[in-house]
């Protein structure tokens, strides 16, 4: 369904309120200048992050190495990075990185995240987890999975937020 907008004075702009899942769904046309790799995308509920961060946390989220357990990958919009009224976020000890999924783009930026231990994309709702993962797989990002539902499902399930 397509709801029209006013925006700097156009009347004849349109937003697609169904998204790609949509339009894909209803077997539209899709054409991308640069295909994003097919690979396996996993997700992990609320419940199995949490017991996972209250294991990793008493091992300083670290291995034997010194190397990270796990990294959580916040790539919410740009609220996220607003200082005076940050969202919540996941409490934890363990490593968070927070970028825009843009950010993703640069290499330095790629170049960032961690290649040892497991790597959790957080989003809003958990619906463009695949396309991160997608994407970071074509970079030899492996260990990477989606937290199911996002933050959202993290909230309504009352984990620990900041």
């Amino acid at each position: 369904m397509a709801v029209a907008i006013k925006a700097l004075g156009f009347s004849n702009i349109r937003i697609y309120n169904g998204g790609i899942k949509d339009w894909k769904k209803n077997d539209f046309p899709l054409e991308s200048e640069a295909p994003l790799p097919e690979t396996e995308v996993s997700f992990i509920e609320a419940k199995a992050l949490y017991a996972l961060l209250k294991e990793f946390q008493h091992r300083d989220c670290r291995d034997i190495n010194g190397d990270p357990l796990l990294t959580l990958l916040d790539l919410r919009n740009d609220n996220i990075l607003q200082k005076d009224t940050p969202p919540p976020v996941i409490k934890t000890t363990c490593k968070v990185t927070t970028y825009l999924l843009d950010d993703l783009l640069d290499e330095k930026t790629r170049d960032n995240l961690p290649r040892k231990g497991m790597m959790v994309v957080v989003t809003e709702t958990g619906n463009r987890d695949e396309f991160a993962i997608r994407y970071l797989s074509q970079y030899g990002f492996t260990a990477i999975k989606g937290l199911k539902f996002g933050m959202r499902g993290w909230i309504k399930q009352r984990y620990p937020t900041r």
